[in-house]
C-alpha cells in the first residue's frame, strides 16, 4: 500500500499569516491533533498542533496563584508564529508499512503529503488503522478484480487476517507479478504463494 492509497485530499490545512484564533478554530470543529501550514503558493511551509496553541493560547488566572501575574508578552497573533517550521513529510508513493513504522517510533499522529512541497494529503496513524482492519473478503475480492483486470483470472486468492495467499502464479515472473498486484490493495498485510517452491 501506498501513501496516496489511505490519505486523506484534499487535506485542511491553514496559512501562515492566518490568525492562531482561526487555527484554533480549525483544530477543534475538525476534531484535528494538528495541521500543516502553507504558504501564499500552498507550498508546506510547517505544521501546528495542539500543542503549539496551548503553549501561548492564554495567560495565566491571576485567581489561580497567590500573586497576581504581571501582564507578560504580547500573545503570538499568526500561525507563522508558533508553527513547527521544516516538518517531517511523506510522499504519495511512500509505502505504508515505512509510515506505520515512523508512526509507532514518533509521538506523531499525521503527516503531510507534500508533491514537489505542495500539499496533497494528510495521512494519520488512524488511516493506516482503518486500512489494516479491511475485511478480509473485501481484501480478496479487489485482489481477484486485479488480477482479472490484467488477464490473469487463474490466479486464486485467499485472505486471512490481511495475508493474502496466492494460487496458480507458479513462475518467478508470475509470483513477483501477482505479488505486486495483491500488494497494492489496501489493507493487504502480506502476500505468499501456496505453490511456491
Amino acid at each position: 500500500m501506498l501513501a496516496r492509497e489511505i490519505m486523506t485530499s484534499p487535506a485542511h490545512s491553514v496559512r501562515e499569516d492566518a490568525s492562531t484564533q482561526m487555527a484554533l478554530t480549525l483544530l477543534a470543529r475538525g476534531h484535528l491533533t494538528s495541521l500543516p501550514v502553507v504558504d501564499g503558493d500552498g507550498e508546506l511551509v510547517g505544521v501546528i498542533s495542539e500543542a503549539d496553541v496551548l503553549r501561548t493560547a492564554l495567560e495565566p488566572d491571576p485567581r489561580a496563584h497567590l500573586r497576581p501575574a504581571g501582564h507578560g508578552a504580547d500573545l503570538p497573533r499568526t500561525v507563522g508564529e508558533v508553527m513547527t517550521p521544516h516538518p517531517h513529510t511523506a510522499r504519495e508513493e511512500t509505502d505504508v508499512a515505512e509510515l506505520a513504522r515512523t508512526f509507532s517510533q514518533q509521538s506523531w499522529k499525521s503527516l503531510p503529503v507534500v508533491r514537489d512541497r505542495h500539499l496533497v494529503g494528510v495521512v494519520s496513524r488512524s488511516d493506516v488503522v482503518r486500512a489494516l482492519t479491511r475485511p478480509d473478503e473485501d481484501i480478496r475480492h479487489d485482489v481477484s478484480r486485479a488480477f482479472a483486470r490484467d488477464g490473469l483470472p487463474a490466479w486464486r486468492a485467499t485472505v486471512t487476517g490481511g495475508v493474502v495467499q496466492i494460487s496458480g502464479a507458479t513462475t518467478p515472473r508470475e509470483r513477483n507479478l501477482s505479488t505486486s498486484l495483491a500488494a497494492a490493495v489496501t489493507g493487504v498485510r502480506r502476500v505468499e504463494h501456496a505453490d511456491a517452491t
